[in-house]
This record gives C-alpha cells, structure tokens and sequence, in this order.
C-alpha cells in the first residue's frame, strides 16, 4: 500500500470582500501587482500547485469580476464562480457558500494574499489532515501589519488559538490553507454562537486537535490590505527575481537594471519570446559596429553586448513575474543567446582582420568561434536527451561536485563561461581599446576548458540514458 499523499485537485479562493483599504474604483480581486490581477496571480499560483479546479467565491461587483477574468484564464485550470450574496458577512460565509461543491481535501486561500506554489506542494505533501492545515509564519517581526495580521498560538505543531486580538501568539496566519470538508462543520457550528469567520471556524476545530500547522518557511508571502502591503508585495517579488545561479556580475550589475527593465514591461503586452528576440537583435547591432573595426566601434559593439545581456536577464524576470515559463520559452532564449554568442564573436574575428593586430588575435579568434560552436552542440544534445529544461543552467558538469585540485580550478572559473560575465569583459576590454585580447582568451578558455567539459558531459548523458535504456529493457524481457 503505497504512502503517497492522494494529490489534491481542488482550491477555495475567497474573492467576495469589499477590500476598501487598497482605494480606488477597482475591485479588490482586479487589482494589479506586478502586470496581474491579484486573483489571477492567485489562481495560476494554484495551478502551479497542483490545482485543477478553482472555486471563486465572488459578491462584490461580481459581474465586473468574472467578466474582467475572461481574459486572464487558461488552459488546465477550470474556473468555477460561486456567488456569496451575503458578501458582507465574514468571510465564513464564503466558505459556507461553496460547501456543496467540495467533498474532498481541497486548498483555501483569498484573493489578496500571495504566496508561492512551493508553499501549495508543501501541503500537498503532508497529506490531508483531519480538519485543516494552515501555513504559518513564525518569523513574526518580519510582518508589516501585525496589528492587523492574524495571529496563531501553536503548541506541537497543532493551533492552539487564532485570532487577530491575541497577545500570546507564535506565528502569524499566511491564509493558505489546506482543508477538509469538517471545516464546514465547524464554521456553521460558530455561526450558530454568533461568530461567522473563517478563523472562528478554524478555532472549533482548534479546540478538538484538529487544526496543525505548516512553516512557511523562506516562501514568500504577502497579505495585500493597503497600499503599502502593495509596495511590500512587489519588492518581494521583485526580490524573488535574483537566482542562486547568478554570478557576482548578473546580481550587483546587471539585476538591478533588469529588474527595473521588468518593472516596466510586466505592465505592457510585450511577452518574454519577444525579449529574447529583442536581446539578439540588440546583440546583431553591437556585431555590425564590431565588424567595422577600430576603438569608437569596438567600445559601441562591447557596450551593445553587454546591454543585451541585462536585456536577456528581463525575459526570465518577466515569465516568472506573470507565470508564463515554458519548456518552448527556455528554448527560445537558448538558441537567440547562443546565435548571439557566435554572431558577436564571428564579427568581433572580422573586425580585428580589418584593423591593424597581428594575426594571432584572428587566428585565436577562429579556433575559440570552433570550440564555443563545438561547446553548443554538445549542450544542445544533453538539454535535447535529459528533456527536463531547455536552458543549458540545467547541466551538469562532472567537475561541479569533484574535490580533486582539477575540480575546485573548475568550479572557480565556471562562471566565466556565462554570458553575464563574458559580455561585461568584453565591455571592459572596449573600453581600454582591448576588445581583440578576447579572442585569445576565448580561444584557450574554450578549447581546453569549456569543450572538454562540454563533452565530457555531453557523453555522460548518452552513457547514462543507455544504461537506463537497457536495464528497462532488461527487466522488461
């Protein structure tokens, strides 16, 4: 008997309130962070999770709501309106109204909270619990309301008490929740003594052992009440951008200005394909100077490349931010920031021909454009074999978990093979009217470290998928 929790398919969203204290003439649900509507922003967090089906209670210009909706819904996740015409009851109230359509564990949230899909699985995994289980923040001074905030005592995992009056408490109430059908129970049971919240309902079931508890841990998470949680949601998300892949260039030069590139574009139609487009594009322009030779168009082509690489950054930043990653975009951006790659250094190989330098720096140049072209077929056929990403971060060198001295000089250098770093040297190079020592480093990076490495790895794929291979066919036989 297997152990596994059963996944759970169905969400709650509770989207009925006025929500007043955010000002202006758009409902709570519509209202944008970061180029989304707060309840789109839930739902595709949901579907993130492992959410199929979505039940959104809705009261409050309902209409306007699921009209406006339309538009943000996509493929996979069902959406099913639930009207509360008692919206201005406490939220309880919400959850009563959507009783008839769940009879199995199901996710709880509200519109106006944000939280990763991290948090969802980590529910998922614990399994259903007997009443409910609630994601919970103890890092307390952390909060930006915590008057507001809805605070929990937690005794062994379990809650204690709940509310937003406590004194005594240890955590504060994310509003992600993972609920069973008692909670329905429950809060009609506190309806019954006058008290019609959802924290009511979970205090009944508190008060039988049925209520625990999960750490939020480092997710993020953001209740959105006022327009200051607004500004404290979006530098959260902003802040979420920076990855631990990114090297020392990427995070103190070139995420600062992406992230502010992103800020604006999350606002417009402009997708992420399109920015990697628009990266090698701006890359092709930095080529055409390049190929002219001489200081003026050298620093214009360094400059021009290393601006590219800030703009590639915001394709990323922009999938994350409105929930747009796919396997096809990882792609895209793959193969415009390798034709990038090699068009940059093909022109920058023209361009010292044309100018007065030695002949070595060319030559150097064409045996490095060799090796980097060399280098991307063994990526391409590792990401294309693996099938788990279409980015080349998804590859792994032998040398990355070595400890022998050939291992640790790899690790220390691996960062220059990413764009981020390359670019910004070859700017550097520019501006010292240095720009053709770069063919010769690449020339002896790239031969004798960089495909070398390209391959090792590249065989250890093919080795280890026929392997698996055979032993599958083996143990089919």
């Amino acid at each position: 008997m297997s152990d596994t929790p059963k996944p759970v398919t169905k969400a709650l969203v509770l989207a009925a309130g006025l929500g007043s204290r955010l000002g202006g003439e758009v409902p709570k649900p519509l209202f944008r962070v970061l180029g989304l509507p707060l309840l789109a922003r839930t739902l595709y967090t949901l579907q993130r999770g492992g959410v199929t089906d979505a039940y959104v209670v809705i009261g409050h210009e309902a209409e306007r709501i699921r009209a406006e909706m339309e538009r943000w819904q996509r493929p996979g996740l069902r959406v099913h309106w639930v009207f509360n015409p008692d919206w201005k009851e406490p939220n309880g109230i919400s959850v009563l109204a959507a009783e008839s359509e769940l009879d199995e564990p199901f996710f709880l949230t509200m519109t106006d909270h944000l939280f990763r899909p991290e948090a969802v699985r980590a529910l998922a995994e614990r399994g259903a619990p007997e009443g409910i289980d609630l994601v919970v923040d103890y890092d307390v001074d952390s909060v930006l309301d915590l008057e507001d905030a809805t605070k929990v005592m937690v005794r062994d995992g379990r809650i204690v008490r709940i509310g937003k009056e406590l004194d005594d408490f240890d955590a504060i109430d994310t509003g992600v929740f993972l609920a069973t059908p008692a909670l329905f129970g429950a809060i009609r049971e506190a309806s019954a003594d006058g008290q019609s919240s959802l924290s009511a309902g979970v205090q009944r079931l508190a008060l039988t052992g049925k209520a625990r508890v999960t750490d939020v841990g480092e997710y993020l998470w953001q209740d959105v009440d006022t327009p200051e949680d607004l500004a404290a949601a979006e530098r959260k998300l902003l802040a979420a951008l920076t990855k631990p892949s990114d090297g020392w260039v990427s995070r103190h030069l070139n995420r600062p200005v992406s992230k502010r590139i992103s800020r604006l574009l999350v606002d417009t139609p402009v997708t992420p394909n399109q920015i990697s487009v628009a990266a090698m594009l701006i890359t092709f322009v930095g080529a055409a100077f390049a190929v002219l030779g001489g200081y003026l168009n050298f620093l214009l082509a360094g400059a021009l490349f290393h601006f590219a690489s800030i703009v590639d950054g915001t394709d990323g930043e922009v999938a994350k931010l409105k929930f747009l990653e796919s396997r096809r975009g990882e792609w895209i951006d793959t193969v415009c920031d390798n034709v990038s790659y090699l068009v940059f250094i093909f022109a920058v190989v023209v361009g010292v021909y044309r100018s007065d330098v030695p002949d070595f720096y060319v030559y150097a140049g064409v045996v490095g454009l060799l090796a980097g072209a060399a280098s991307i077929v063994n990526l391409t056929s590792y990401v294309a074999r693996e099938r788990a990403s279409g980015s080349f971060l998804s590859v792994r060198y032998g040398y990355q978990d070595g400890t022998d001295w050939v291992s640790r000089v790899l690790q220390a250098v691996h960062f220059a093979g990413k764009r981020d770093f390359f670019a910004f040297f070859a700017f550097v190079l520019a501006i010292f009217g240095q720009l053709p020592l770069a063919l010769p480093i690449l020339g002896v990076g790239a031969t004798l470290l960089l495909f070398p490495a390209t391959l090792k790895a590249n065989l250890s794929s093919y080795l280890r998928r026929r392997r698996q291979a055979s032993d599958l066919s083996s143990s089919g036989a």
